[in-house]
């Protein structure tokens, strides 16, 4: 039986991360990947963030008081310092549409968004948020930089994630 805690899931099962179709085949077009992709960068954190913690919107930086504003995930990503707790949370939601029949994205964006949460937090804040070995991660963001969907600011993201790994 699968643990229904998310968090409790062993590191070593999300190796089969790196087969996001899970043998079931590409359900999108390379066109149609990209726009959700885009989509999913433009999101608001609080919306789908919020899935995973409830009281996410009431922690969530508040804009006006930095000068980098912080409401999508595009914003996370890209932002010099971003909120650990953040980035973590951002793992989590990823995972969870990763491995839940009910999932909002295609499992190869949420392995996307996975795999991105934890290089941004190894190159941006030296922070280890996931329990993979860099051997895996280092597989995880050379499958995300194979993607011909991706978009050039997130690949760079990942160059960036996969030299931290050394």
């Amino acid at each position: 039986m699968e643990p229904t805690n998310f968090d409790e899931v062993p590191a070593e099962s999300l190796a089969r991360m790196l087969d996001p179709a899970g043998g079931r085949g590409q359900l999108w077009e390379r066109a149609e990947m990209a726009a959700i992709l885009e989509h999913q960068l433009a999101a608001p954190l609080a919306d789908d963030l919020g899935t995973v913690d409830p009281n996410l919107p009431v922690r969530l930086p508040n804009s006006s008081a930095s000068q980098i504003p912080l409401v999508t995930f595009r914003d996370l990503f890209h932002h010099p310092e971003p909120p650990v707790e953040l980035l973590d949370l951002t793992k989590r939601f990823a995972k969870r549409c990763r491995t839940s029949p009910d999932a909002v994205l295609p499992v190869e964006i949420a392995t996307l968004l996975y795999f991105l949460a934890i290089a941004v937090a190894r190159f941006r804040l030296t922070q280890q948020i996931s329990g993979l070995d860099d051997e895996s991660l280092r597989g995880g963001i050379c499958w995300s930089l194979e993607q011909p969907w991706l978009d050039d600011e997130t690949r760079k993201l990942l160059r960036l994630g996969l030299d931290s790994l050394g």
